[in-house]
C-alpha cells in the first residue's frame, strides 16, 4: 500500500478557457487542489461548474490554458504527447458514466484489454485478474459478455478494468449515474475498497449528494473555482452546503 500522505495530484492556479474575446468561456478559474495518496474525494457543482473539465486535466486528457498539474510529482506541461500517453497507461485508471465495454469480448477480457493495449501477456496479470474479479463480486461472469451482463455487473467490469493495472489514480466521471440506488452503492463501496486496499487515490465526479458522502473530502465548484470543501462529509451536510451555494449564486 502506498504511504498515503505524499500528494498524488496537484494543481496549481489551473485555467481552462475556450473560445476567445468577449465569446470566451473560463471553464476553469484559478484552481489550486492538492490530492493526497490513498484518498477518495468527490467533486461536486452545478452544471457546467467546471467538474469534468477538471477531471479530464487531472487525467491527462485535456490541457490547461495555463497552470500546471502534477502526477507523482511529473509535472504535465513538459511532457510530450506519447509521454502523457504512457503515463495514463501507466499511472492512472478511468471510470466512466458509460461503461464503453467491448461487445464481442468476455468479462475478463475487457477487464484485461488496457494491458493488451499495452502489449504485456496476459499471463502477467493473471493473479492481479482472479484478485480483481473476486473484488468486484465478478469471478462466476467472468467469461460472460457485456450484453449477458446487468448494468451494475458492466459498470463493475468497468472498474476492474480500471483496477488491473494497479494505477497509483483512478479518476471517475458519474460512475453512478445509470445506476440503481443500490447497485450504486456497491459500486461506491468498491472505490472506497479501492482506496483503503491498494492506496489508490479515487477522485470521483458526482452530482448526487449520497454518493459524494463516501468519500473523505468533497470538493465543490462553481464558475470554474473552488468555492468549499468538507472532510468526512454525511448526506446532510452536503445537501446544506448545496442549498447555501445555490442561493449565493
Amino acid at each position: 500500500m502506498k504511504n498515503g500522505k505524499d500528494a498524488a495530484v496537484e494543481t496549481v492556479d489551473l485555467r481552462k478557457v475556450h473560445g476567445d474575446g468577449s465569446t470566451a468561456v473560463r471553464a476553469l478559474d484559478g484552481v489550486s487542489l492538492s490530492f493526497p495518496e490513498g484518498e477518495f474525494a468527490a467533486i461536486m457543482g452545478q452544471s457546467g461548474s467546471g467538474k469534468s473539465t477538471l477531471l479530464h486535466i487531472l487525467g491527462a486528457l485535456d490541457k490547461p490554458s495555463s497552470g500546471r498539474v502534477s502526477v507523482g510529482g511529473t509535472e504535465l506541461s513538459g511532457l510530450s504527447d506519447k509521454k502523457l500517453t504512457l503515463l495514463r497507461r501507466e499511472k492512472m485508471g478511468f471510470v466512466f458514466q458509460f461503461f464503453n465495454l467491448i461487445p464481442t469480448l468476455s468479462a475478463e477480457e475487457n477487464v484485461l484489454l488496457p494491458a493488451l493495449i499495452s502489449g504485456e501477456k496476459v499471463g502477467k496479470h493473471a493473479e492481479r485478474l482472479a484478485e480483481i474479479l473476486d473484488l468486484v463480486g465478478l469471478s462466476e461472469r467472468r467469461t460472460h459478455r457485456p450484453d449477458e451482463l446487468s448494468g451494475g455487473e458492466q459498470q463493475r467490469v468497468a472498474i476492474a478494468r480500471a483496477l488491473i493495472r494497479n494505477p497509483d489514480i483512478v479518476l471517475a466521471d458519474e460512475p453512478t449515474g445509470n445506476l440503481d440506488s443500490k447497485t450504486g452503492a456497491g459500486v461506491l463501496e468498491l472505490l472506497r475498497e479501492s482506496a483503503v486496499r491498494y492506496g489508490q487515490t479515487i477522485i470521483m465526479v458526482t452530482h448526487d449528494p449520497r454518493a459524494a458522502a463516501t468519500a473523505d473530502r468533497v470538493i465543490f465548484l462553481a464558475d470554474g473555482r473552488v468555492v468549499d470543501e468538507t472532510h468526512a462529509p454525511d448526506h446532510d451536510e452536503i445537501l446544506e452546503r448545496i442549498k447555501t451555494l445555490e442561493s449565493a449564486g
